[in-house]
């Protein structure tokens, strides 16, 4: 694992959502990084035992989780806070997920701005800018963010991203970073990408064969690490190299596509859910039907993120972690 060296004396790090995809990728990197003094995690359930992590129990959701937040960060001085509290595991309960995402964020967004945070970073999604047939062919940070209809996995995160954008026009002085993740694929994470391409024969959508991006679970956990120093602020798209057709990323995988005429790939779907697979929700539809290809280009020259694994690693991963 790459350690990406310090800038100015030890820093004291805030990590909200420390036991999901994203702080699993994170964390060992805080870990290991020369430069961190501590590492305040700020959650309903400890992580795995590290030396510099520092426990602190609250829950995003709760009426008084802002005061919390607040007295957690203003306690002692905090360089960075990074609201990783995102679900990406089979949702059982929407109502639940908005309020961890949407609530979840406006309670983290008052506390930093109380405490006069110097930085903030939250990750997305490149699915925010939705899946249409009118698409540019590379989709950059200043377009438009869509979403996807009937999805609240994608709307939560358009929405905080509305959040996010008013907060750093309040506050400017909190250096705020959005990184919108394409697909997240590797041995250790749960999201609907890995969860669809987990199985040997993958439903798609006959006729349709869009274009999809994908990121190796390392480069994320590498493009989360610069975000700690980047002279940068604003969104930046993070996409590994390449791309490749949905068929042939399922392929990458170890899988077989099915093209399923419209009615029998939505039954196929629904089929899968019916049995506990929790894979692709029939809401996210439309990214098996159009391209959603985001531009990494800002974030190579501000964010000095480059990605080290074509899509085709990053498939090839889930595969080897499977057999």
């Amino acid at each position: 694992m790459e350690v990406i060296r310090a800038g100015k004396g030890p820093m004291r790090i805030a990590v909200t959502g420390a036991n999901g995809d994203y702080g699993k990728l994170l964390l060992p990197r805080l870990e290991a990084d020369p430069g961190v003094e501590s590492i305040l995690v700020l959650d309903t359930k400890e992580p795995p035992p590290m030396s510099k992590v520092e426990f602190h129990r609250v829950d995003l959701t709760r009426y008084d989780a802002e005061g919390e937040l607040t007295d957690a960060l203003t306690e002692r001085p905090v360089d960075a806070l990074f609201h990783l509290a995102f679900l990406f595991g089979p949702i059982l309960n929407g109502p639940l997920a908005h309020e961890l995402e949407v609530i979840g964020t406006m309670n983290v967004l008052t506390a930093v701005g109380r405490a006069r945070l110097p930085r903030l970073v939250v990750p997305s999604l490149t699915a925010t800018y939705g899946a249409r047939g009118n698409n540019p062919a590379l989709l950059r940070e200043g377009s438009p963010l869509f979403g996807c209809p009937h999805s609240r996995f994608v709307n939560d995160k358009v929405e905080v991203e509305g959040q996010v954008r008013a907060f750093r026009e309040r506050h400017p002085d909190t250096r705020t970073l959005v990184l919108r993740f394409a697909p997240l694929l590797g041995p250790s994470l749960d999201n609907p990408a890995t969860r669809l391409l987990s199985h040997a024969v993958v439903p798609t959508l006959l006729g349709f064969d869009p274009l999809w991006q994908a990121v190796h679970e390392e480069d994320a956990g590498r493009a989360l690490h610069l975000a700690l120093r980047a002279e940068a602020a604003g969104e930046f798209n993070i996409v590994g190299r390449g791309v490749l057709p949905l068929s042939g990323l399922i392929r990458q995988a170890g899988a077989q596509p099915l093209p399923l005429p419209g009615p029998l790939f939505r039954g196929a779907l629904r089929a899968l859910g019916a049995v506990g697979a929790g894979t692709l929700p029939v809401a996210l539809l439309d990214y098996m039907h159009y391209s959603w290809v985001a531009d990494g280009e800002r974030a190579e020259s501000a964010l000095g993120f480059v990605p080290l694994y074509h899509v085709r690693d990053a498939a090839s991963a889930l595969r080897r972690s499977q057999s």
